[in-house]
């Protein structure tokens, strides 16, 4: 007597494949690579509609020409290009891999960055997180508040999606896009295709703007004013203080006139015309009054209170230069040098 289930169907996933492996596709090497290339090469006008629906999608996400638009325009310049490639020829399997490796390992080179007091320490991180994943590093970023609990699940999905992927692991695949059902390898490419690409690419776009942004103050995201920022910053302390430090004074002039070339370099090529010009009096002025102290002190109170007043000027123009592209309330003036000339004695 023959088992109850001797003539039972096949699973319909086997029913399919041996359609698609068997019936439908020639055996072969050669045969196969020159299927891959027939494949490639009419996948190049569905990839263009492809690349109009992208595109309709990330102004909608991204608007043109709004800050959000920047960050994504930045982003996508310098890593999203072989994702994109995926993406027009339909290769969602190897699509989901790229974008999974983009979040991690931008995330793990942030995460060393953010936590790195100095270069050295940054060493010891990146060798420390080497072998960390993405799994192991989402939740740092919700709870540094840079990410929500559904980014946090979509990166953990992404990583699930693209282990399966990988290990050739059909149930885990399907477990995320599908229904759960497949089990064979051969179906993970069929599964994968059969999913919108479109939200993958933008959430992962999101996720990396969060990032990139969220660890940098929002007043540092214009270049120009980050560079002033950081030239002025440099200087203005030395400037109201009138280098009035024993180790500058002692130098010889030729030194001095050198060192205060170098010091405001930096700040001459960002500076506008007017803070050039008050930089210029400003040094003109302040060899002879560090030739003048604890000699002349008629003369050199004159340059004393000339010097304050082109410092307050400078401070006040630079302040001008930082509020075009920012807000300049976090330069701070530092407080100018008091000096008791009657104290001073060459």
């Amino acid at each position: 007597m023959k088992k109850e289930n001797e003539h039972r169907k096949p699973p319909k996933e086997y029913i399919e494949l041996l359609e698609k492996k068997l019936y439908v596709k020639e055996v072969g090497i050669e045969k196969r690579l020159a299927e891959v290339q027939d494949t490639i090469v009419k996948s190049i006008e569905p990839g263009k509609k492809r690349f109009v629906k992208l595109l309709k999608e990330l102004d909608k996400s991204f608007p043109p020409n709004s800050v959000k638009r920047g960050s994504a325009d930045g982003i996508t310049y310098f890593l999203l290009d072989s994702a994109f490639e995926l993406y027009f020829i339909g290769n969602n399997s190897a699509l989901f891999i790229e974008l999974q490796g983009i979040i991690e390992r931008f995330c793990l080179n942030k995460a060393c960055d953010f936590i790195a007091v100095d270069d050295i320490a940054k060493k010891i991180l990146e060798d420390s997180f080497s072998k960390k994943t993405l799994n192991d590093v989402a939740e740092y970023f919700k709870t540094i508040s840079l990410w929500s609990e559904e980014d946090v699940k979509f990166a953990k999905k992404i990583t699930n999606i693209r282990n399966g992927i990988a290990h050739k692991n059909a149930e885990l695949v399907s477990k995320h896009l599908g229904d759960g059902k497949k089990s064979l390898l051969t179906s993970i490419d069929d599964i994968t295709k059969s999913v919108d690409a479109v939200p993958y690419i933008i959430h992962t776009i999101e996720l990396l703007i969060k990032i990139a942004d969220g660890l940098s103050p929002s007043y540092l995201s214009h270049p120009r004013f980050k560079g002033r920022l950081e030239a002025y910053s440099t200087v203005i302390g030395m400037t109201m203080n009138l280098f009035c430090d024993r180790e500058f004074i002692a130098l010889p002039n030729e030194v001095k006139y050198t060192m205060l070339n170098r010091i405001y370099g930096k700040t001459y090529l960002l500076g506008s015309e007017v803070l050039r010009y008050k930089i210029g009096e400003y040094k003109k002025r302040i060899i002879p009054f560090h030739d003048l102290l604890g000699v002349d002190d008629e003369k050199a109170k004159k340059l004393h209170q000339e010097l304050i007043q082109l410092g307050v000027e400078i401070y006040e123009e630079m302040r001008k230069d930082l509020e075009i592209d920012g807000k300049s309330e976090i330069f701070v003036k530092p407080p100018t040098v008091k000096i008791d000339f009657s104290r001073i004695k060459k």
